[in-house]
């Protein structure tokens, strides 16, 4: 049980370095998008750039929501164990 745990904790390790990385192109795009709505306020952005940063945006969330759902299995993958295997 001890290696299987320790391969969890390696999973573990990677699942949360790629949340890491969704999360910050995730940042990255809700800047953008803030401002390019700030820029339609003030008339130098159009709806279509709109529309694209909203788009980009909902991409870069759905990634993040992936890679979150991967490390949501892996932890309960490993309660599973520790519960099942005793």
């Amino acid at each position: 049980m001890g290696s299987g745990l320790a391969y969890e904790a390696e999973k573990l390790r990677a699942r949360i370095s790629e949340c890491e990385e969704a999360f910050g192109e995730l940042k990255s795009r809700a800047e953008n998008c803030s401002k390019v709505l700030m820029g339609f306020k003030e008339g130098s952005c159009n709806r279509i750039d709109v529309l694209k940063a909203l788009s980009s945006l909902l991409e870069a969330l759905g990634r993040f929501e992936h890679e979150l759902s991967h490390l949501y299995f892996s932890t309960a993958s490993i309660l599973t164990r520790l519960t099942t295997e005793g």
